[in-house]
C-alpha cells in the first residue's frame, strides 16, 4: 500500500505569506489610526465650538443690560481685552412713592428678579423716573449707591417690602419717581482675558465690593488663544469710539483653542482653534445702521 506524504509550506512561501499579512495589518492599522485621529479632531472641534458658544452667551448676557448715553452710564472702563461695567444683578419695583426729602425707596419683596437680592456695600441701583407722564422725552434713570437694605412690612397693606436707603441721589430726583417704578440693582464687574500660573489664557471675571476692593480673578471659560478676547466699542453709526457716553454697541470676539497640540493642525505641535463674534446693542442708544456712512 502506497502512503502519500502531504507536502508542507516551503520557507519562501511562509515568508511571502508573512509579508502579505504584515502589509494587510499595516493598512488596517493605518486606517484605524486615521479614523481615531479624525474622531479626536472632531471631538476637539466640538469642544472648542461649545466653549465659544458658551463664552459668547455669557458675555452677551452680561453686556446686554448695559446702558449708556449719560455720564452715569453702566460702562466704567473700556479696554481692547477687558471691560469694566455695572452688571445687572436684580430687578424690583416700588410699592410706594418715595417720601419728600428722604433718600430712601421701598420695593416689594416679591417679585424680585435676578441672580440675587440687593446687598448694601456691594450693589448700586438705577431708579426709573417717569417725571411728566404726558411725555416720554423726560424719562430717565437715576443712579445711587445702597447704604442699607431693611426687610420688613413697609409696603401698603399686608404686602412685605424692602426699604433701601440711598446715597448720591437728591430729593429732587426722587420727585419724579412713582409707585411701580422699576429698580435695577448693579455690581461693578470686570470681564478680562488673563493668564494663569500654567500660562494658559482664560476668560476671567472680577467683582468689586465697597471696603474690600476687587476680588481675585475667577476663571469663567477656557482655554483661549493669547489674543482670545477682544472688545470693540462702536457709536450709533458703527464707528469705533472712545467716549463711553457715545457707545451704542459692543463687538465681542472670542478665540478658543484646544488644550493639547494637534500635529495635523498648523504644523507640528499646532493648536486647534476657532473664533466667534457678536455685537451687543446697549440700552438708551440707537441701533447701529446696517450701512454706516463712510
Amino acid at each position: 500500500m502506497e502512503v502519500r506524504r502531504r507536502r508542507g509550506l516551503s520557507l519562501l512561501e511562509l515568508v511571502v505569506a508573512l509579508l502579505l499579512l504584515g502589509m494587510v495589518g499595516s493598512g488596517v492599522t493605518a486606517i484605524v489610526a486615521t479614523s481615531l485621529r479624525s474622531v479626536r479632531r472632531q471631538a476637539g472641534r466640538a469642544r472648542i465650538q461649545a466653549s465659544l458658544r458658551t463664552a459668547v452667551t455669557i458675555v452677551a448676557s452680561e453686556l446686554r443690560e448695559l446702558g449708556s448715553g449719560t455720564s452715569s452710564g453702566d460702562l466704567i472702563a473700556m479696554e481692547p481685552q477687558a471691560i469694566t461695567y455695572r452688571a445687572k444683578r436684580s430687578t424690583a419695583f416700588l410699592c410706594r412713592k418715595p417720601a419728600p426729602r428722604v433718600p430712601e425707596i421701598t420695593v416689594w419683596s416679591d417679585p424680585v428678579y435676578g441672580l440675587r437680592p440687593l446687598e448694601a456695600g456691594r450693589d448700586s441701583i438705577l431708579v426709573f423716573a417717569e417725571n411728566d407722564p404726558r411725555t416720554s422725552e423726560d424719562n430717565e434713570w437715576h443712579h445711587a449707591m445702597i447704604v442699607a437694605v431693611i426687610n420688613g412690612p413697609a409696603c401698603p397693606g399686608p404686602a412685605r417690602g424692602i426699604r433701601i436707603r440711598l446715597a448720591g441721589l437728591s430729593s429732587a430726583s426722587l420727585a419724579g419717581v412713582e409707585r411701580g417704578a422699576p429698580v435695577r440693582g448693579f455690581q461693578a464687574t470686570r470681564l478680562l482675558l488673563y493668564r494663569d500660573a500654567r500660562r494658559t489664557w482664560w476668560l476671567g471675571l472680577k467683582e468689586y465690593r465697597v471696603g474690600s476692593g476687587w476680588s481675585i480673578t475667577q476663571p469663567v471659560l477656557g482655554p483661549l488663544a493669547e489674543n482670545g478676547l477682544r472688545f470693540e466699542y462702536l457709536d450709533a453709526s458703527g464707528r469705533p469710539v472712545g467716549d463711553s457716553r457715545l457707545v451704542a454697541a459692543i463687538g465681542v470676539t472670542v478665540v478658543a483653542q484646544g488644550s493639547r497640540p494637534v500635529a495635523a493642525v498648523a504644523g507640528a505641535g499646532g493648536m486647534m482653534s476657532d473664533s466667534l463674534s457678536t455685537h451687543v446693542t446697549l440700552r438708551n442708544r440707537w441701533p447701529i445702521r446696517a450701512d454706516p456712512d463712510p
